[in-house]
């Protein structure tokens, strides 16, 4: 095995070390690191001050589902339905939410917080962002 963790048949790593942004999984990874490249999914680990929000204010995915996976702490996500924006209080470890593409959110950590992010596929370009609620 490499000194980058990576055999043929595996990696290793260390997802806080290897992020960008938060980011370690995904078809944004170089090739060189083998196995972290996907456009199956991407995932995140990503430390939230208390207080920080989502950059950018509202996002959804034209093709990518996204789900948001509470490790500690307590975020807040917002999600803008056809009927208004619902509230969903991620409190207790293991807590999640599932957000469909075409489905706009936004967070803000309310306390510090560790979240871990799962999106599938992994598509470049695929966001649409919206500053209206």
């Amino acid at each position: 095995m490499g000194s980058d963790g990576m055999s043929r048949h595996y990696a290793r790593g260390n997802a806080v070390v290897d992020g960008d942004r938060g980011w370690f999984v995904g078809q944004f990874v170089a090739e060189e690191h083998g196995l972290r490249r996907r456009d199956d999914v991407e995932l995140k680990w990503q430390r939230h001050p208390r207080g920080e929000v989502r950059a950018g204010s509202w996002v959804s995915y034209r093709t990518a589902t996204t789900i948001p996976i509470l490790l500690e702490g307590e975020i807040l996500i917002r999600i803008r339905t056809g009927e208004g924006i619902d509230e969903v209080h991620l409190r207790k470890a293991g807590d999640y939410v599932i957000l469909p593409p075409a489905i706009f959110h936004t967070w803000e950590a309310l306390t510090d917080c560790v979240v871990l992010t799962v999106r599938s596929p992994s598509v470049a370009d695929d966001v649409i962002r919206s500053s209206e609620p």
